[in-house]
This record gives C-alpha cells, sequence and structure tokens, in this order.
C-alpha cells in the first residue's frame, strides 16, 4: 500500500531493520517496514507508550467511527472480520467517548 520515496520525490531504497531488507521488491513497504517507521517516529518525536504499525490500523477504525462510519464497512476495509471483538472493542471506545452525557455541555 505505501511506497518510500526520498526528499526528492524518487522511490527511496529497501527499509532495513537489523541488516535485513523489510519491503519488497516493487518497492512497497510491507507491515514490519510500516511498523518500523511509526516507531522510528515516535521515538524521534519523544512520544511515550507503545508505538507500532497497529497504530495505523487501529488510528484507522477509531478515525473512521468518529466521523460516522458504518461499523461494518470499517471492518470490511480495514480487513477485520465480520463480528470482530478486537474492532468492536475500537468502536466502542469511540462510541462511548461521542455517547458522554459530558459532551456539550461546556465541561
Amino acid at each position: 500500500m505505501f511506497v518510500r520515496v526520498d526528499r526528492w520525490d524518487r522511490i527511496a531504497p529497501p527499509l532495513t531493520r537489523g541488516g535485513r531488507r523489510i519491503g519488497d521488491p516493487a518497492g512497497r513497504m510491507s507491515a514490519e517496514a510500516a511498523a518500523e517507521v511509526v516507531e522510528r517516529l515516535a521515538n524521534a518525536a519523544h512520544l511515550t507508550g507503545a508505538w507500532s504499525g497497529h497504530s495505523l490500523r487501529r488510528g484507522f477504525a477509531t478515525a473512521a467511527r468518529a466521523a460516522g462510519h458504518d461499523p461494518l464497512e470499517i471492518a470490511r476495509s480495514g480487513g477485520w472480520a465480520d463480528g470482530s471483538r478486537v474492532l468492536a472493542r475500537y468502536l466502542a471506545d469511540v462510541d462511548r467517548v461521542k455517547n458522554s452525557p459530558l459532551v456539550g455541555i461546556g465541561l
């Protein structure tokens, strides 16, 4: 899905972890390469917590739900099985915040 580009908009050389190539020959980033980028950027920004490639997936689900998208469409777009309990937990977190009685009362 992601293609690495350098600052001159050319396809960038392969990303490596521990001296081992983590991408595919066509220049697309693998899931492992995306995770490496997320971890490097989180560290560079001095963010606390556990950051990984999964952060992108969960972030997609929560942002899509917060924007009002249908849970079934979110599941299918994100590759979750219909009825995924993991996805249901992510979406419940969003719904709990959006439906909180504190929303809209100025607190």
